[in-house]
């Protein structure tokens, strides 16, 4: 039996790229999630479907709707049009919001060349909305079948609840007696909107596992994140200056505005004028629809309850937080050139009095990465531009991804035969495994994947 299950990593092998996995299960072939890779320019943006063009693909799954993990979406259907997609209902409300903007991203940000230009030839606006229509949604332990065209037994697939970003997911996977997990992106502690994930305890065959914060020893509470944004907050807005908070649409602004919500409920802040909009207002309302059918800290809590001033986008320079101290949660999260974000920035960097508070992943070659880590008073490039910035700079750390000491608890508790480390980087990765031989003495097969490699039930390399 086991001899029939096969895997490959086709994106997200030490790395947090076109996160994509494909299980063959005795030959019907289930991909799970299709994203775009946040650094390539070219083709290599999307998951080589090559190395599985001779495979069965009867059913991809998407865990949740962050680009890394949809954005490669139309790429794949362009190839297997006709395979089954699941998700949760608030994924796919989300994932169609998300489609739209990755066209803009593509035709933005990629190089056109002739292959990109036929390869995002389904990435239209019309046929975006045709994708969001076809998925079927499954609530959370809800259990549904797939069948293959080959396999005699359906594979029995439940979602459960990752604690990620709402709607987000991890999948169990169940095939004549042998049984696959799948993390996904996953958080195994509480946040300020939503809970930490509710995972099955139980052993599998096989677990699929993120490490995107598998190299960090140390990880600060929510107790301490909001005492270290209170004090620059207030810091900022006592002398008269605005606090800009770049931040990712999805998942990091709601974040961020219930935090800030129960700092000024609690009376850690001033009640300062807050400014968020765009895509991530959009977003926001998704949410509400289902504030009382998805996981929430506050079950019935909406983020519209929340005072928030719409962003003139029309007129940014002339902006009231520029003379009245306010918060201005702005996309996108690492500052790319042509965001708000960036925009802002650059008027920023010039008042001392102003601050910009870091509070997510920055990807090394990113502009964001560079103002944060820059230093006052000396020259830096932002972007192509040598800049000199006055203003104060604080980093938080507050990730929606599981921690170590978390990551490894999981595992225990699962204690899969295999495990399969993925989405996070080489030292990540690493430093899990290495954890994970020691906490169970070399009883667990342990596999780094390579990206498109052939792996069996025991992790061993086999031919495609």
């Amino acid at each position: 039996m086991s001899r029939s299950f096969h895997f490959s990593v086709l994106g997200g092998a030490e790395e947090i790229g076109a996160n994509c996995t494909y299980l063959s299960f005795g030959g019907t072939g289930i991909i799970i999630d299709a994203g775009l890779h946040p650094k390539e320019r070219d083709l290599r943006a999307f998951p080589p479907l090559d190395s599985i063009k001779y495979q069965d693909i009867d059913a991809l799954l998407i865990t949740h709707a962050h680009t890394d993990h949809i954005g490669g979406m139309p790429f794949l259907l362009k190839q297997h049009p006709y395979i089954g997609m699941h998700t949760t209902a608030l994924t796919r409300d989300i994932a169609s919001v998300m489609l739209k903007n990755t066209v803009t991203l593509i035709r933005d940000q990629i190089e056109l060349s002739k292959e990109m230009q036929d390869a995002i030839s389904l990435y239209d606006k019309s046929i975006i909305e045709y994708i969001s229509t076809v998925f079927e949604t499954h609530a959370y332990q809800e259990s549904f079948e797939i069948y293959g065209k080959r396999s005699q037994y359906p594979v029995e697939c439940t979602f459960h609840d990752a604690g990620h970003i709402p709607g987000s997911a991890g999948a169990m996977l169940e095939w004549n007696g042998l049984s696959v997990f799948h993390t996904g992106d996953m958080c195994l502690h509480d946040q300020w909107l939503i809970p930490k994930a509710t995972f099955p305890k139980r052993h599998v065959d096989v677990m699929f596992c993120e490490c995107t914060n598998g190299a960090e020893e140390s990880h600060p509470t929510k107790e301490q994140i909001m005492k270290e944004c209170a004090q620059f907050i207030n810091e900022i807005s006592n002398a008269n200056g605005s606090i800009l908070i770049p931040c990712f649409a999805l998942g990091k602004t709601q974040e961020t505005l219930i935090m800030l919500h129960e700092l000024q409920r609690k009376g850690m802040i001033p009640h300062l004028p807050i400014y968020s909009g765009g895509m991530s207002k959009t977003i926001s309302s998704v949410f509400d629809r289902y504030c009382y059918t998805s996981p929430r800290m506050n079950p019935g809590f909406e983020i519209s309850d929340i005072a928030i001033h719409p962003m003139p986008y029309e007129e940014l320079s002339k902006a009231p937080f520029f003379s009245t101290p306010s918060i201005v949660l702005a996309s996108s999260g690492m500052m790319h050139p042509q965001t708000t974000s960036h925009k802002l920035a650059m008027q920023w960097m010039q008042k001392p009095s102003f601050g910009i508070l870091f509070n997510g992943w920055q990807e090394p070659d990113s502009p964001g990465y560079a103002l944060s880590n820059s230093e006052l008073g000396t020259p830096f490039l932002f972007s192509g531009h040598r800049i000199e910035r006055k203003c104060a700079v604080k980093k938080v750390r507050m990730s929606a991804h599981a921690r170590k000491r978390d990551i490894l608890s999981l595992i225990q508790e699962i204690r899969p035969k295999t495990l399969v480390l993925i989405h996070g980087e080489t030292a990540s990765c690493e430093a899990i495994a290495s954890e994970t031989m020691d906490m169970f003495d070399g009883e667990v097969r342990i596999i780094l994947p390579s990206q498109g490699e052939n792996y069996d039930v025991d992790g061993k390399r086999i031919s495609s």
